[in-house]
């Protein structure tokens, strides 16, 4: 418990060396110690997560791949925090350089293998799919894929936790982007829908006929 005190304690400082030896205290309890994390594993996160804004690239690279750890490590536990890291680590996505970009397409990629699928998808659709950037786009709309594929049409076109009418209708968005990449990921994800029986039913219901 001290130990975790002190990596908290290391993460406030404005010491950018500080703030290295949380980072990397919080990789060693994730790995060693997990259970201790547990009971303090909100306040880490939010720690963490500030970091990967931090000016310094090193910092904000330790910080990215910290997250990763944690939900390598913790899994659901680390259900809470999603809708804020894939907000941050999103943003980053749009307005970074390629390492900054590459270490948080991959720490997304840990997320939605960690994680219950459905936290994913809806932060992945509420921070991600909709943004003007094209880079966050696709990033987001690769996740979703890998999130959808896991979660299969059944589930997807019966859930209650969010509404198929905005997800066919975001998905169809998708698949008329301006960028390649995210148009093949939009019609792979309405192609796993099209498997659902009923799938034609919900098209109809969720997009005026201009768009069919």
């Amino acid at each position: 418990q001290q130990g975790l005190l002190n990596t908290l304690t290391w993460l406030s400082s404005d010491d950018w060396e500080e703030k290295t030896k949380g980072l990397f205290s919080v990789r060693r309890l994730a790995i060693c110690h997990s259970e201790v994390l547990l009971s303090r594993l909100h306040d880490v996160s939010l720690a963490v997560t500030k970091e990967v804004n931090n000016l310094r690239t090193k910092v904000s690279l330790f910080a990215i791949n910290t997250l990763g750890e944690l939900f390598r490590t913790m899994k659901n536990h680390m259900d809470p925090e999603v809708d804020e890291v894939t907000q941050v680590l999103l943003q980053r996505m749009g307005n970074c350089s390629m390492f900054i970009q590459k270490a948080a397409n991959q720490c997304l990629g840990i997320m939605v293998g960690s994680v219950t699928p459905a936290r994913a998808m809806t932060a992945l659709m509420a921070s991600g799919i909709q943004h003007r950037n094209v880079l966050v786009r696709k990033c987001a709309a690769e996740h979703l894929l890998t999130t959808m594929e896991k979660i299969g049409a059944q589930k997807l076109l019966s859930n209650s936790n969010y509404s198929t009418e905005l997800l066919v209708r975001a998905l169809v968005k998708l698949a008329q982007d301006c960028n390649q990449d995210t148009r093949c990921y939009g019609r792979k994800m309405l192609s796993i829908l099209m498997s659902h029986q009923k799938f034609e039913e919900y098209l109809k219901r969720s997009l005026p006929s201009r768009d069919l």
